[in-house]
């Protein structure tokens, strides 16, 4: 798989990306010249709410875009047409070495071929969310979107969908084999159901970084991107009509993408993103309850976010003191922003320090 970037509307590599980023700023690199100079590069937005720039110690916003299928689910000589399709996403800083856990982004039962999903369908439960942190601390973000065509059990597709409309903004989290994490609540589900989630080969699997302060690379820009395959080089992205040809006709291939954007907006309402991952040894711990009960985890998971807010809260008292005692003007302005940006991410007020 590839990933691509948009420059206006057009869907180009990542290199010739990055060349058009750092080409002079009074010469127009040849790509931009071939796209009309640096308006060409400007994507059309008119009207529409304008990305906020992201950066190291800014808020961050995941979202999945555009959803096309391509020529998945396969048909056999049963037919094919009734498989259902999870869309699920991993992400996780690139100093972690542990896999990251898994999230259910879409739960879309019957799925026919070469159909496209802006968002989850109104009528059956999703997020678009992969990730929100209110300032992000991390030199670089790996993430990873899969898509997954099978006839899974209706008892899961069902408990999916009810976890949905009580988690919100919030993706359903696996951070664990047989347990499926909503919303405060944690649900211990049947070994066919962890099977199906967990040891199916995906038929789409793209992995991609957001860096924000790797040496030799461009730090990223809020912007789309594209994640599919070469197929998809040379056409123009319109958000919410998806990829679209020279000619002005929707692509129809064969060929699967998920287009992804990033943005620098805060949302409050998606704070209790952050904390929610617990790990899989502390809800083992937690819960022993038979399959498909579902047990109200609100006190461990309270206590998770308590913990990361003190964690927090000992790097800000540390910095605070490396802060008083810096003599060089560059490297106190740089402590004191990542300062603030680790305030941010403390979410009990009386834990922020003064």
């Amino acid at each position: 798989m590839s990933v691509f970037r948009v420059l206006g509307e057009e869907v180009v590599t990542k290199s010739e990306y990055l060349e058009s980023r750092s080409a002079d700023p009074d010469r127009p690199s040849p790509l931009e010249a071939a796209l009309g100079g640096a308006k060409g590069l400007e994507s059309d937005l008119t009207g529409a709410t304008q990305f906020v720039p992201i950066g190291s110690g800014q808020p961050l916003t995941v979202l999945i875009r555009e959803v096309y299928t391509g020529k998945h689910p396969k048909k056999t000589i049963l037919g094919g047409g009734d498989k259902s399709m999870l869309v699920t996403t991993a992400l996780k800083g690139y100093a972690t070495y542990a896999p990251a856990s898994r999230a259910v982004n879409f739960a879309e039962p019957g799925i026919g071929s070469r159909r496209q999903l802006v968002a989850p369908s109104a009528v059956n439960a999703g997020t678009n969310v992969v990730a929100y942190s209110p300032a992000v601390l991390t030199d670089q973000l790996i993430f990873t979107v899969e898509m997954a065509f099978d006839r899974f059990p209706e008892g899961l597709l069902n408990t999916i969908a009810s976890s949905f409309t009580k988690a919100a903004a919030v993706p359903l989290l696996l951070p664990a084999r047989e347990y499926l994490l909503a919303a405060g609540g944690l649900l211990k589900i049947a070994t066919d159901w962890a099977d199906a989630l967990v040891d199916g080969e995906p038929a789409f699997s793209s992995t991609d970084t957001i860096d924000f302060d790797i040496p030799g690379v461009v730090p990223a820009k809020a912007d789309f991107r594209v994640m599919g395959s070469e197929d998809h080089r040379g056409l123009t992205y319109k958000p919410g009509l998806g990829l679209v040809s020279a000619t002005g006709t929707r692509y129809d291939g064969d060929s699967p993408y998920v287009v992804v954007s990033l943005d620098g907006a805060e949302r409050k309402s998606l704070e209790s993103f952050a904390p929610t991952l617990a790990t899989a040894e502390q809800l083992k711990k937690f819960l022993n309850a038979k399959t498909g009960a579902e047990a109200s985890i609100d006190a461990l998971m309270q206590g998770i976010q308590l913990a990361n807010d003190i964690a927090y809260r000992e790097q800000a008292l540390k910095l605070q003191a490396e802060i008083s005692a810096e003599t060089d003007a560059k490297q106190k302005e740089a402590k004191t922003k990542r300062l603030e940006a680790i305030k941010k991410n403390i979410l009990t007020a009386e834990l922020k320090p003064g």
